[in-house]
């Protein structure tokens, strides 16, 4: 990183911490100042939103599709304020904000001594997702691809750090789950498996939301390659600041599905959880730029 993004993330780190000293109920309220600066003011990204919304739900009208909308862009600001919250939560203050809802999933493969691939979307607030670990004896490594903002990469770096898991880049996956599985103590691989893949070798097309997606196939392949057990997340909303982790066995024998069968039963279960609460979902990223 340059000397001037070194300043400017430390510029922005600094106000980050003199946020997070005011009362968590009035940082909250700083969400609703986003939400309007960022949907009436900036208007950021409201074609996209509203184009994925309206191709994902056809039968819904126009009025409902601006609603959704809106809740979205509420939803997104509460989680640029999470985030923040996030970077300086203290480990009593941020345990308390994250419970699982049945943990004999992953006691049983624990006992098993199998390490896990645990698949996510950008759905509820997945950076939340890495504190699983600090509910199980697991140690986590999470793998994430380069910002083009360095000063970003950097602060999300440091919040995935600061919940409990070692960011991992794309890049270096293989070389790292190698190493990884050299080790004793089992580990979660976290990955958020729902993002649009360039045109190459390495996708597969299906049905998601209506739409003929394009999707990577490298958590399938990861699992299929060690054999490692996949569970789906969803991070369900409790409060603000406050999220559940639902888990949903997707394989516990990877070698025995065949091919994709791991990659589709990921997307129909991130689907579900989409269609039950659209808010959700991260709707201003452009999913579909790319055709089949």
């Amino acid at each position: 990183m340059s000397v001037f993004n070194q300043l400017i993330y430390l510029v922005t780190i600094c106000w980050f911490r003199i946020l997070t000293l005011l009362p968590l109920w009035l940082l909250f309220l700083l969400s609703e100042v986003i939400t309007f600066l960022v949907y009436r003011v900036l208007k950021y990204r409201r074609k996209v939103v509203i184009s994925n919304l309206t191709n994902s739900f056809p039968n819904r009208d126009s009025k409902e599709i601006h609603r959704i909308a809106r809740k979205y862009f509420r939803h997104l600001s509460v989680m640029i304020v999470e985030n923040i919250f996030l970077r300086f939560a203290s480990d009593k203050s941020f345990n308390k904000r994250l419970t699982i809802d049945n943990t004999k999933l992953f006691d049983d493969l624990y006992k098993q001594k199998r390490n896990i691939i645990v698949m996510l979307g950008h759905f509820g607030n997945w950076e939340y997702g890495g504190g699983l670990t600090r509910l199980l004896p697991y140690k986590g490594a999470a793998v994430y691809k380069q910002l083009s903002s360095p000063v970003f990469d950097k602060i999300y770096y440091d919040i995935r750090k600061r919940v409990g898991v070692e960011p991992v880049e794309m890049h270096e996956v293989f070389r790292k789950v190698t190493a990884l599985n050299a080790e004793k103590n089992p580990y979660i691989l976290f990955m958020v498996a729902d993002q649009s893949p360039m045109h190459s070798d390495n996708q597969h097309w299906l049905t998601f939301m209506k739409q003929e997606t394009g999707v990577f196939l490298g958590s399938e392949k990861l699992a299929q390659r060690f054999n490692m057990p996949v569970i789906y997340i969803e991070l369900r909303r409790v409060k603000k600041g406050s999220y559940k982790i639902v888990p949903t066995l997707i394989s516990d024998n990877p070698k025995e599905t065949y091919t994709n069968e791991i990659t589709a039963k990921y997307f129909k279960l991130l689907e579900q959880s989409i269609i039950k609460s659209p808010r959700y979902w991260l709707w201003s990223h452009r999913r579909w730029k790319h055709e089949k």
